[in-house]
């Protein structure tokens, strides 16, 4: 198993939001970013984002701060737009992605998943349908994105199939609340310590206990979002000893507190 395939098999739909949106020619769409992950899709038509076309069956990925327009073109175009919270794997994957990522279809399953989305707004039919749906269009997108991308992969990711430092890396992921040393995940991958540090650094581009500073605040970013979390919870799992200690350091990390990015 490829460390993308592991990635993506950690991937499921949360609190997923879907609609539809039929375009004149010409006429322009503001795509509401409410999520930390944002998906417009072209089911059928033509469509540019940023002046580009994107085939039928194509994805755009948006990330929070980055709404774009996009325009229909032709007869027009019939297209989806549905929000995603990541969990597990995909918080990995999407937090390495640009704030808009353009997509062609990785095949025709892309397309056929779009035209099968679309026949699920408003039907009766069981939302778990839906959701498996998304994972599936998620992963499909994804995969896409990131195997026609390889030089632009974060470091972490080709370091996850290191024997050295991919079981560390693997570990802040897994139990980001840890209060780990250097000397803990070093034992990970059977190394001493400072060669650990060299090795990781060399990999990953930061020293360890940074990456695992900079990992909690992506996931805080992301907890935070549910407005029904609390500050305090949010502290609590990603290994602070209180809001205010967590506030501090989020606001460090990101020049905005906490507040700033609620949903």
């Amino acid at each position: 198993m490829t460390v993308l395939e592991a990635l993506l098999r950690g991937i499921r739909t949360h609190e997923g939001t879907l609609l539809r949106a039929r375009l004149g020619r010409g006429e322009e769409y503001a795509v509401p970013v409410r999520a930390p992950l944002v998906f417009v899709g072209l089911v059928t038509g033509e469509l540019t984002v940023e002046g580009r076309p994107l085939p039928p069956g194509g994805v755009v990925m948006l990330q929070p701060g980055h709404p774009v327009p996009v325009t229909a073109g032709g007869a027009g175009a019939s297209v989806m737009v549905w929000g995603y919270r990541a969990r597990a794997g995909g918080v990995r994957l999407t937090s390495a992605l640009p704030g808009v990522a353009v997509v062609a279809p990785d095949g025709p399953d892309c397309v056929t998943l779009l035209e099968l989305l679309d026949r699920q707004i408003g039907g009766d039919g069981p939302s778990v349908v839906r959701d498996r749906l998304l994972d599936w269009l998620l992963t499909c997108t994804l995969h896409a994105w990131f195997g026609a991308r390889a030089a632009e992969r974060p470091g972490w990711f080709a370091a996850l199939a290191d024997p050295v430092v991919g079981p560390a890396l693997a570990a802040l992921h897994d139990e980001p609340a840890h209060r780990w040393t250097v000397e803990e995940l070093a034992a990970r991958g059977g190394s001493g310590r400072a060669a650990f540090a060299r090795r990781f650094r060399a990999l990953v581009g930061c020293a360890p206990l940074t990456y695992l500073r900079e990992w909690r605040m992506t996931l805080a970013a992301e907890y935070l979002a549910d407005p029904a979390t609390t500050v305090a919870a949010v502290a609590r799992r990603v290994g602070y000893a209180d809001a205010f200690a967590f506030s501090a350091a989020f606001k460090r990390e990101r020049a905005v507190a906490p507040s700033a990015v609620r949903g």
